[in-house]
Protein backbone atom coordinates (compact mmCIF):
# COMPACT_ATOMS: atom_id res chain seq x y z
CA UNK A 1 0.00 0.00 0.00
CA UNK A 2 1.41 3.42 -0.70
CA UNK A 3 2.38 5.96 1.99
CA UNK A 4 2.61 9.25 2.31
CA UNK A 5 5.81 10.68 2.41
CA UNK A 6 6.80 12.50 5.67
CA UNK A 7 5.31 15.57 6.79
CA UNK A 8 8.53 16.72 7.97
CA UNK A 9 10.49 16.23 4.55
CA UNK A 10 7.48 17.56 2.84
CA UNK A 11 7.86 20.77 4.91
CA UNK A 12 11.54 20.70 3.98
CA UNK A 13 11.04 20.20 0.65
CA UNK A 14 8.47 23.07 0.28
CA UNK A 15 10.30 25.37 2.10
CA UNK A 16 13.72 24.33 0.40
CA UNK A 17 12.10 24.90 -3.05
CA UNK A 18 10.00 27.95 -2.47
CA UNK A 19 13.66 29.46 -1.42
CA UNK A 20 16.21 27.81 -3.74
CA UNK A 21 18.22 27.92 -0.83
CA UNK A 22 18.51 25.22 2.39
CA UNK A 23 19.88 28.05 4.38
CA UNK A 24 17.03 30.22 3.81
CA UNK A 25 14.54 27.16 4.34
CA UNK A 26 16.68 26.58 7.78
CA UNK A 27 16.32 29.81 9.15
CA UNK A 28 12.41 29.54 8.23
CA UNK A 29 12.04 26.04 9.84
CA UNK A 30 14.01 27.26 12.92
CA UNK A 31 15.77 24.54 12.13
CA UNK A 32 19.98 23.97 10.92
CA UNK A 33 21.47 23.81 7.68
CA UNK A 34 21.94 20.01 7.92
CA UNK A 35 18.39 19.37 9.31
CA UNK A 36 16.94 20.54 6.03
CA UNK A 37 19.46 18.59 3.96
CA UNK A 38 18.68 15.50 5.58
CA UNK A 39 14.72 15.99 5.05
CA UNK A 40 15.11 16.94 1.85
CA UNK A 41 17.20 13.39 1.07
CA UNK A 42 14.96 11.47 3.05
CA UNK A 43 12.44 12.62 0.76
CA UNK A 44 14.28 12.04 -2.50
CA UNK A 45 14.67 8.69 -0.90
CA UNK A 46 11.28 7.87 -0.08
CA UNK A 47 9.92 9.09 -3.61
CA UNK A 48 12.73 7.57 -5.86
CA UNK A 49 13.42 10.89 -7.44
CA UNK A 50 16.09 13.37 -7.69
CA UNK A 51 13.92 16.61 -6.65
CA UNK A 52 17.09 18.88 -6.58
CA UNK A 53 20.52 19.77 -8.55
CA UNK A 54 23.05 21.18 -6.05
CA UNK A 55 24.59 24.41 -7.45
CA UNK A 56 27.28 26.42 -6.13
CA UNK A 57 24.86 29.37 -6.12
CA UNK A 58 22.37 27.27 -4.52
CA UNK A 59 19.82 24.66 -5.41
CA UNK A 60 17.68 24.20 -8.79
CA UNK A 61 14.93 22.17 -8.73
CA UNK A 62 14.16 19.98 -11.17
CA UNK A 63 11.42 20.11 -13.50
CA UNK A 64 9.63 17.25 -11.51
CA UNK A 65 10.64 18.71 -8.17
CA UNK A 66 8.69 22.35 -9.59
CA UNK A 67 5.18 20.38 -10.47
CA UNK A 68 5.54 18.80 -7.14
CA UNK A 69 6.42 21.71 -5.09
CA UNK A 70 3.27 23.65 -6.72
CA UNK A 71 1.04 20.79 -5.68
CA UNK A 72 2.28 20.79 -2.02
CA UNK A 73 2.41 24.47 -1.92
CA UNK A 74 -1.18 24.34 -2.55
CA UNK A 75 -1.97 21.95 -0.02
CA UNK A 76 -0.02 23.19 3.04
CA UNK A 77 -2.00 26.29 2.13
CA UNK A 78 -5.00 24.57 2.08
CA UNK A 79 -4.46 22.88 5.36
CA UNK A 80 -3.23 26.29 6.71
CA UNK A 81 -6.96 28.15 5.78
CA UNK A 82 -8.87 25.34 7.21
CA UNK A 83 -7.27 25.22 10.51
CA UNK A 84 -7.87 28.63 10.56
CA UNK A 85 -11.60 28.19 9.78
CA UNK A 86 -11.67 26.02 11.80
CA UNK A 87 -10.44 28.05 15.32
CA UNK A 88 -12.77 31.24 13.70
CA UNK A 89 -15.66 28.71 13.76
CA UNK A 90 -16.05 28.89 17.36
CA UNK A 91 -15.20 32.21 17.84
CA UNK A 92 -18.84 33.49 18.25
CA UNK A 93 -19.76 30.83 20.18
CA UNK A 94 -20.54 31.50 23.98
CA UNK A 95 -17.89 30.69 26.28
CA UNK A 96 -19.48 28.97 29.05
CA UNK A 97 -17.72 28.75 32.58
CA UNK A 98 -19.04 26.83 35.52
CA UNK A 99 -18.25 28.20 38.42
CA UNK A 100 -19.56 27.67 42.11
CA UNK A 101 -22.88 29.59 43.44
CA UNK A 102 -20.31 31.65 46.32
CA UNK A 103 -17.94 32.12 44.24
CA UNK A 104 -19.46 33.67 40.88
CA UNK A 105 -21.31 36.12 43.62
CA UNK A 106 -18.78 37.32 45.71
CA UNK A 107 -15.90 37.39 43.23
CA UNK A 108 -16.16 36.32 39.46
CA UNK A 109 -20.05 38.27 38.89
CA UNK A 110 -18.94 41.82 40.17
CA UNK A 111 -15.67 41.64 37.86
CA UNK A 112 -16.82 39.98 34.84
CA UNK A 113 -18.14 43.47 33.37
CA UNK A 114 -14.14 44.26 32.96
CA UNK A 115 -14.09 41.12 30.69
CA UNK A 116 -16.77 42.17 28.83
CA UNK A 117 -15.14 45.84 28.00
CA UNK A 118 -11.92 44.23 27.16
CA UNK A 119 -13.28 41.25 24.97
CA UNK A 120 -16.89 42.67 23.62
CA UNK A 121 -16.94 40.11 21.06
CA UNK A 122 -16.88 37.02 23.39
CA UNK A 123 -20.05 35.82 25.08
CA UNK A 124 -19.80 34.79 28.50
CA UNK A 125 -22.41 32.05 29.82
CA UNK A 126 -21.91 31.24 33.87
CA UNK A 127 -23.33 28.21 34.95
CA UNK A 128 -23.51 28.34 39.08
CA UNK A 129 -25.76 25.23 40.04
CA UNK A 130 -23.17 22.54 42.21
CA UNK A 131 -22.19 20.10 39.95
CA UNK A 132 -19.54 17.70 38.90
CA UNK A 133 -16.33 18.90 37.08
CA UNK A 134 -17.47 17.35 33.79
CA UNK A 135 -16.58 19.10 30.54
CA UNK A 136 -17.82 16.86 28.07
CA UNK A 137 -21.53 15.87 30.19
CA UNK A 138 -21.91 19.62 31.08
CA UNK A 139 -20.97 21.29 27.99
CA UNK A 140 -18.48 23.54 29.85
CA UNK A 141 -15.16 25.07 28.66
CA UNK A 142 -13.66 26.28 31.66
CA UNK A 143 -14.14 26.25 35.60
CA UNK A 144 -13.48 28.29 38.40
CA UNK A 145 -13.02 25.58 41.04
CA UNK A 146 -12.76 24.86 44.40
CA UNK A 147 -9.97 21.55 45.29
CA UNK A 148 -6.08 20.45 44.82
CA UNK A 149 -6.01 19.13 41.36
CA UNK A 150 -7.19 17.70 38.34
CA UNK A 151 -5.76 15.00 36.57
CA UNK A 152 -5.51 15.61 32.59
CA UNK A 153 -6.87 18.99 32.64
CA UNK A 154 -5.14 22.35 32.85
CA UNK A 155 -5.20 24.11 36.40
CA UNK A 156 -4.18 27.28 36.68
CA UNK A 157 -3.78 28.48 40.49
CA UNK A 158 -5.91 31.52 41.48
CA UNK A 159 -5.62 31.84 45.52
CA UNK A 160 -6.24 30.13 48.31
CA UNK A 161 -9.02 30.94 50.73
CA UNK A 162 -8.41 31.82 54.59
CA UNK A 163 -10.84 31.25 57.08
CA UNK A 164 -11.56 34.08 59.60
CA UNK A 165 -14.55 34.56 61.42
CA UNK A 166 -16.83 37.57 60.65
CA UNK A 167 -19.79 39.79 62.29
CA UNK A 168 -21.26 43.41 61.53
CA UNK A 169 -19.46 45.95 63.23
CA UNK A 170 -22.85 46.54 65.26
CA UNK A 171 -22.86 42.96 66.57
CA UNK A 172 -18.95 43.43 67.67
CA UNK A 173 -19.53 46.63 69.57
CA UNK A 174 -22.73 44.97 71.55
CA UNK A 175 -20.98 41.65 72.35
CA UNK A 176 -18.15 41.76 74.43
CA UNK A 177 -15.38 38.96 72.70
CA UNK A 178 -11.83 39.48 74.78
CA UNK A 179 -10.63 35.96 73.62
CA UNK A 180 -11.42 32.97 70.32
CA UNK A 181 -12.52 31.38 73.06
CA UNK A 182 -15.77 33.28 73.39
CA UNK A 183 -16.76 32.80 70.18
CA UNK A 184 -18.49 29.37 71.77
CA UNK A 185 -20.99 30.86 73.74
CA UNK A 186 -22.33 33.59 70.91
CA UNK A 187 -24.76 32.59 67.94
CA UNK A 188 -22.45 31.19 65.17
CA UNK A 189 -23.76 30.99 60.93
CA UNK A 190 -22.97 27.88 59.52
CA UNK A 191 -22.61 27.14 55.59
CA UNK A 192 -24.09 23.92 54.33
CA UNK A 193 -21.65 21.39 53.52
CA UNK A 194 -18.47 23.25 55.26
CA UNK A 195 -19.95 22.22 59.08
CA UNK A 196 -16.37 21.39 59.55
CA UNK A 197 -15.39 25.17 58.90
CA UNK A 198 -15.66 26.55 63.11
CA UNK A 199 -14.49 22.94 64.33
CA UNK A 200 -11.16 23.56 62.34
CA UNK A 201 -10.78 27.22 62.77
CA UNK A 202 -11.03 26.57 66.93
CA UNK A 203 -8.44 23.44 66.21
CA UNK A 204 -6.15 26.59 64.89
CA UNK A 205 -6.86 29.25 67.28
CA UNK A 206 -5.67 26.73 70.20
CA UNK A 207 -9.51 26.94 71.48
CA UNK A 208 -10.25 23.95 73.48
CA UNK A 209 -13.43 21.76 72.81
CA UNK A 210 -16.52 23.76 74.47
CA UNK A 211 -19.69 23.64 73.15
CA UNK A 212 -20.22 22.05 69.81
CA UNK A 213 -18.08 23.79 66.76
CA UNK A 214 -21.71 23.21 64.55
CA UNK A 215 -24.49 24.61 66.83
CA UNK A 216 -25.94 27.53 65.34
CA UNK A 217 -27.99 28.87 62.10
CA UNK A 218 -27.46 26.59 59.07
CA UNK A 219 -27.68 28.29 55.60
CA UNK A 220 -27.38 26.48 52.01
CA UNK A 221 -24.95 29.59 50.95
CA UNK A 222 -22.29 31.50 52.17
CA UNK A 223 -23.90 34.34 50.37
CA UNK A 224 -26.83 34.37 52.67
CA UNK A 225 -24.50 33.46 55.83
CA UNK A 226 -22.70 36.53 55.20
CA UNK A 227 -25.91 38.56 54.84
CA UNK A 228 -26.99 37.55 58.47
CA UNK A 229 -23.99 38.12 59.83
CA UNK A 230 -24.26 41.82 58.09
CA UNK A 231 -27.21 42.21 59.59
CA UNK A 232 -26.01 41.51 63.04
CA UNK A 233 -27.55 37.87 63.62
CA UNK A 234 -24.18 36.15 64.52
CA UNK A 235 -20.50 35.47 63.59
CA UNK A 236 -19.90 33.72 60.17
CA UNK A 237 -17.04 31.95 59.31
CA UNK A 238 -15.83 33.68 56.06
CA UNK A 239 -13.30 32.97 53.49
CA UNK A 240 -11.31 35.29 52.25
CA UNK A 241 -10.86 36.96 49.55
CA UNK A 242 -14.64 36.16 48.40
CA UNK A 243 -15.92 38.77 51.03
CA UNK A 244 -13.15 41.18 50.45
CA UNK A 245 -15.99 43.95 49.54
CA UNK A 246 -17.51 43.48 52.45
CA UNK A 247 -14.75 43.97 54.28
CA UNK A 248 -13.51 47.18 52.40
CA UNK A 249 -16.66 48.88 52.61
CA UNK A 250 -16.91 48.10 56.09
CA UNK A 251 -20.32 46.04 56.17
CA UNK A 252 -18.06 43.30 58.02
CA UNK A 253 -15.42 43.20 60.29
CA UNK A 254 -13.11 40.72 62.12
CA UNK A 255 -13.27 40.01 66.00
CA UNK A 256 -10.32 38.31 65.48
CA UNK A 257 -7.53 37.86 62.83
CA UNK A 258 -6.42 34.82 63.15
CA UNK A 259 -6.97 33.00 59.24
CA UNK A 260 -6.92 29.01 58.96
CA UNK A 261 -5.52 28.52 55.31
CA UNK A 262 -6.73 24.99 54.17
CA UNK A 263 -5.61 22.65 51.90
CA UNK A 264 -7.35 23.54 48.75
CA UNK A 265 -7.44 26.54 46.84
CA UNK A 266 -9.17 28.31 43.77
CA UNK A 267 -8.51 27.05 40.17
CA UNK A 268 -8.70 27.78 36.58
CA UNK A 269 -9.44 24.63 35.04
CA UNK A 270 -10.28 23.31 31.41
CA UNK A 271 -9.20 20.62 29.27
CA UNK A 272 -5.74 20.90 27.11
CA UNK A 273 -7.67 19.83 23.90
CA UNK A 274 -8.75 23.87 23.62
CA UNK A 275 -6.01 25.48 25.43
CA UNK A 276 -4.86 27.27 22.20
CA UNK A 277 -8.78 28.91 21.46
CA UNK A 278 -8.09 32.49 21.38
CA UNK A 279 -11.10 32.92 23.75
CA UNK A 280 -9.73 30.41 26.57
CA UNK A 281 -6.88 32.50 26.17
CA UNK A 282 -7.92 35.67 26.61
CA UNK A 283 -10.26 34.61 29.45
CA UNK A 284 -7.12 33.01 31.10
CA UNK A 285 -5.39 36.04 31.04
CA UNK A 286 -8.21 38.01 32.37
CA UNK A 287 -8.49 35.70 35.29
CA UNK A 288 -4.88 35.42 36.37
CA UNK A 289 -4.84 39.15 36.04
CA UNK A 290 -8.09 39.65 38.33
CA UNK A 291 -6.71 37.40 40.84
CA UNK A 292 -3.57 38.65 40.96
CA UNK A 293 -5.16 42.14 42.50
CA UNK A 294 -7.01 40.68 45.43
CA UNK A 295 -4.49 42.50 48.48
CA UNK A 296 -5.55 38.92 50.51
CA UNK A 297 -4.11 36.67 47.34
CA UNK A 298 -1.51 34.36 49.04
CA UNK A 299 1.51 32.24 47.31
CA UNK A 300 0.39 28.54 46.30
CA UNK A 301 0.14 26.53 48.81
Amino acid sequence: MFRLPPLKALRAFEAAARHESLSKAARELNVTHAAVSTQVKLLEESLGVRLFRRLSSGLAPTPQAMRYYKTVHQAFNQIHQATTDLLDSGAGDPLTVSCLPNMAMHWLLPRLYGFNLRHPDIKVNVLTAPRSLDFDQDAIDMAIWWGEGWPNQISRYLFSAEMVPVCSPGFLASTPLDSPADLVRVPRLHVQGTMEDWALWFEHAGVAAGAPAEAGTRFDSLAFALRAAAEGMGVAMGRLPLMEDDVRLGRLVFPFDIRYRPRKAWHLVYPPVIAKAPRIKAFEAWVLEEAAKSPYRLDRP
